[in-house]
């Protein structure tokens, strides 16, 4: 058995532990609010560029680098990651999904390339010895636009310079606060069936957007579209920045589920803490009790023996 002393620093580490989990639970569910916000007003957005995208390829007559499929010889994985830990399953998940690409066979180790978004993505990428790219650390928690523009120039220029041929995306999906999934995206060449999988997606079951899935998609395409100058201008300037916004959004969506998935786990910690504190109070307790009886005892057998 414990002694009184042991028992009590014990209890008074679980305290402090129990304190710091609850304060960083708080902190995490105040980001998190303003993360779902962020990436749930941008949806509508999203959701308009895809079909935009989408409606880009009735002018089959218009082509371009960014749409031209190639033969796959060299492969650009995106892994979207967090910066810190502590945030339960959410990195593994993303790495788990990734290991089971690889090792799928459709990607030869020798001809992939990994551009890491977060320390912990960069950590895995090196650990698992995957040829990184770049590295883009602390992209933040409220991320403008303008803070993607790197990613995706580099993403797009590497593949018009034909540095890879495939540019495939490894990130979460924020659905609910409990509930976030891997979800893999071929951002080039644009394939716009995918974009149109994608779209299905990333509509969530309940809430606010939930009454996209009912729209119709027929009445949508029915809408003429006139480019100025030319069509082929048009396309050119637009597919880059619908790009951008893509990756943007997933970043977004990302950052979501990471804080979601942080407040979760430290409110487990916290009531694992509670109760902890809880059941060596108790023992504490019985242990001073126990000791005060064996006192009192051995001073009434002492006071009788005299």
């Amino acid at each position: 058995m414990e002694s009184l002393q042991s028992t009590k620093s014990r209890l008074k580490a679980v305290k402090n532990v129990g304190q710091i989990t609850k304060a960083m639970e708080v902190v995490a569910a105040t980001k998190m609010r303003r993360a779902q916000e962020i990436a749930l007003n941008s949806r509508a957005y999203a959701f308009e560029a895809m079909h935009l995208l989408q409606k880009l390829s009735k002018n089959s007559s218009i082509s371009n680098t960014l749409t031209t499929d190639r033969p796959v010889e060299k492969t650009l994985f995106v892994i979207v990651a967090s910066d810190k830990g502590l945030t339960g399953a959410f990195n593994t998940q993303v790495f788990r999904t990734t290991d089971r690409l690889i090792n799928s066979g459709e990607f030869n180790s020798e001809n992939l390339t990994v551009i890491a978004i977060g320390k912990k993505s960069t950590t895995y990428a090196l650990r698992k010895h995957l040829n990184v790219n770049a590295s883009f650390f602390e992209v933040g928690d409220y991320i403008e636009p303008e803070e993607v523009e790197p990613i995706s120039k580099l993403i797009i220029e590497g593949f018009v310079n034909g540095k890879w041929d495939k540019v495939i995306t490894v990130s979460t999906h924020f659905q609910t606060a409990l509930k976030q999934e891997t979800l893999l995206r071929q951002v080039l060449p644009v394939d716009f069936e995918k974009i149109k999988e994608t779209i299905k997606e990333l509509i969530p079951e309940h809430g606010r957007y939930a009454d996209f899935k009912n729209g119709n998609d027929e009445n949508q395409d029915e809408i003429e579209y006139i480019f100025e100058p030319t069509p082929e201008l048009a396309v050119n300037q637009l597919l880059p920045h619908l790009i951008k916004m893509q990756i943007y959004h997933l970043i977004l969506e990302a950052n979501a589920s990471e804080h979601s998935a942080r407040r979760v786990a430290m409110k487990t910690a916290s009531d694992n803490a509670e109760d902890l504190a809880k059941n060596l109070t108790m023992e504490y307790n019985k242990a001073r009790q126990a000791t005060i009886t064996r006192e009192l005892i051995e001073i009434t057998s002492t006071q009788n023996a005299l």
